[in-house]
Order: C-alpha cells, then structure tokens, then sequence
C-alpha cells in the first residue's frame, strides 16, 4: 500500500484534478487521500457545492478517502492552509507521498524553498515589509535578494506558490514525505479561455453562476459532472455569495474594533480600517474596494470578511488541527482508515459531534464548523435547516 496526499479544494472537480490522480496512480501509488476544504474556500468566499457533494464528485473521478481541512486553514493564507493540510497528512500517520500541481519543476523551485527556509530569511522579509507593499511583493523582493531575480519570478505563478508552501511545511514539520509534482495541464489558473480540454475551475464556477453548463461539461470528469448537474437540478447547487450578502454585512455590522482585532489577517492597525469601511459600505464589493490598498490586496481583504462573519480568529490558526473528520470515502478509502485508525495520532471519524468529544480544542473547531456550515446552507438555492453538518452521512463511493 503507497498512499497518496492531496492538497485539494476540487471548487469543483474538473479534469485537470483527474489528471493529477491519474499521475500519481502511474508513479506507484496505490491509494488517495484527498485533504480537502470545506465549505468556505481560501480565496474568500463559500464554495460553489456543499463539502459532503464535493467529496463525491471527488470519489467519482479517483480518490479513494476525503478528509476534511478545518475552516480556519481552509480559510486563510497559504502559508497556514498548506502548514494546516500537511499536518493532517502527517498525523494521520499513513501518507508516503504527496502530490501538487505546479507550474516548474520541484529542481526549479528548490532556490525559493532554500530562501524561505533559510535562518536569514525573516530578516530580510521584515525590512521588505517596511516599505509598504504588500506581503507577497515583499517577500518577492526578499527572495530575488538571496537568489535571484529569476527564482523570486517563480513565485509569480499561484501554484507555485502552494507547492513551495507544501515543501515548506513538510519540512518545518519534520515530514520526510516523498514529493510529486504534476505540471499543471490545459488553461492556466482563472483563465477564462473555454476553448482549453482542461479549462480552469474559475472558468467553471463563472458559467454555471451563469446557468451555462457547457463548460462543466466539457472540463469535468464525465461521472463529476454526472453528480454536478444533478445536484444543479435539485436546487442543491451552486451557493451564491450574493443570497449571503446582506447577513455577512449585518454580522460584520456588530463587530468592535477590539473584535476585528482577533482576525488571522489584521495586523498594523488595519482593524481601524476595516471597522471605518464597515460602517459605510452598503455591499461587499464595496467594502473589499474600501478596505484593500496597496499593502493589503483584496485577496485578503475577502478572507477578513468572512473570517469575521464566521468567527475566525488568529488564535485557531495557530492551534494544531485537533482531529481527522471523514466526509467521504470507497473501499480503498476504508483501507486508509484502519490505516489512520492504527498509524495516526489523531482522532478520526465522520461525525462532528464524535470529534468535539475528545478535546477542548476539538469542540472548539467542530462548534465552529457546525456554524458555518449553517450560513453557508442560507446561500443554495434549497435552504437547508441549521444542524446539517452534524446529521449528513458520510459519503459512500
């Protein structure tokens, strides 16, 4: 048995994730573990497909086990979604390989992962950070500076940026997995070009929020976009932000200054900001316009706001993941499980309600995610009642 970990959001499951699966299956592996997002998704906003829908579709087209990567990782910075993900991987105690799309090679990439973790780093960050730009354009510069201009370039590229992160955080970890990259195939990311076999996700969500499903069609594996259409036709799919708008902004209406203060992504008095564009923006592409600027992009931006309306804090962040929560799997998905069962070091099972049992820090998370997931069920087009997250199955492939 050689498992496999994957990085996942499948926001939704397209062929280019397919294809990912099919060449690590190529390279030796026996069986995949998808660590997957919720229903809230890193580039803040909810995912267009409910978590547990989004775990079949994956388990359709070729993983075999998908766990769940908690709200306060799925919701963040890469650096803290990947250090959330790996973690998971690492605990569970059974992941030999793990797998990542990228646009260069992994011996390409190596001169950035050295500068990253290099003792010397933080310093030359921190006197980059001082001139006002933003995180990532600073820690370019900080990279050109200790290895060159063509290698700080490489972080460009977004999935780039998640597979140094993976590497990273293997390695402040003490993770000796082995690592795959996969070139990433067909449209680049958030290309709208349909023309492309493997369009991108972005391209994908775009139509369908448009009634179009033709670029689902033609960019999804056939039996995902079996269970997508479906899902669309039972009034199942695909959330909208817009049906959320006006209660983020009524949440987001009652926080103080000292309660946006907590959030994973304030820091240098960007609360007194935040809290001033509250007050006035009457939509929330008004308040991402007011609040961003050029040290704070509205990527950002867009995690505070749901941070916020969700009860994100920084300290979360900071916490160790407290268990594996199982939201769908197959018969190589249940040969994982006695593997975790055995090997891991967490507690792991499907329900939420099994999980919060088992620690302080444990009922902290499953608390938070059982609320989530009752917003995110105001924005389908079927409104489910609240306790969802703690009553729906887990799936079976």
């Amino acid at each position: 048995m050689k498992i496999c970990g994957i990085v996942a959001e499948y926001n939704p499951f397209h062929k280019g994730h397919a294809y990912q699966i099919e060449t690590a299956r190529k390279a030796g592996v026996t069986h995949v573990m998808a660590v997957m997002s919720g229903n809230f998704v890193q580039r803040g906003e909810p995912a267009m497909a409910e978590k547990h829908l989004r775990a079949k579709l994956a388990l359709s087209s070729g993983a075999d086990l998908v766990i769940e990567l908690p709200l306060p990782y799925a919701l963040s910075s890469a650096e803290c979604f990947a250090r959330g993900a790996v973690s998971l991987m690492q605990r569970s105690g059974c992941v030999d390989v793990i797998s990542f799309g990228a646009e260069n090679t992994r011996q390409e990439l190596k001169p950035v992962l050295d500068a990253l973790l290099s003792p010397e780093f933080d310093a030359v960050l921190q006197k980059e950070l001082k001139k006002g730009d933003s995180f990532a354009a600073a820690r370019t510069r900080a990279v050109a500076q200790m290895a060159g201009a063509d290698a700080a370039a490489l972080l460009t590229r977004p999935n780039n940026i998640l597979a140094i992160e993976y590497q990273k955080a293997a390695s402040k970890l003490g993770f000796a997995a082995e690592f795959l990259a996969v070139p990433r195939k067909g449209a680049a990311h958030d290309s709208q070009d349909g023309e492309e076999e493997f369009c991108s996700a972005s391209l994908i969500r775009d139509r369908i929020g448009k009634g179009d499903l033709s670029a689902a069609e033609k960019g999804m594996p056939e039996g995902a976009f079996s269970g997508l259409s479906q899902a669309i036709a039972a009034g199942e799919a695909p959330a909208s932000p817009e049906r959320l708008e006006n209660a983020v902004l009524a949440a987001l209406r009652r926080r103080s200054i000292e309660e946006l203060a907590q959030l994973p992504d304030i820091s240098e008095g960007l609360e007194n900001r935040f809290y001033g564009a509250i007050r006035q923006a009457t939509s929330l592409e008004e308040l991402y316009r007011m609040t961003q600027s050029k040290r704070y992009p509205q990527a950002r931006v867009r995690r505070m706001v749901w941070q916020s309306f969700l009860g994100v804090t920084a300290q979360m962040q900071k916490t160790e993941p407290p268990y594996l929560r199982v939201l769908g799997m197959n018969r190589k998905g249940e040969e994982i499980l006695r593997k975790i069962k055995e090997k891991g070091s967490l507690p792991v099972s499907p329900s939420l309600l099994r999980l919060a049992e088992t620690s302080p820090e444990a009922k902290l998370f499953a608390d938070l995610e059982a609320a989530a997931a009752d917003q995110y069920v105001l924005g389908l087009p079927k409104v489910l009642p609240c306790g969802y997250d703690l009553t729906c199955p887990v799936v079976k492939g």
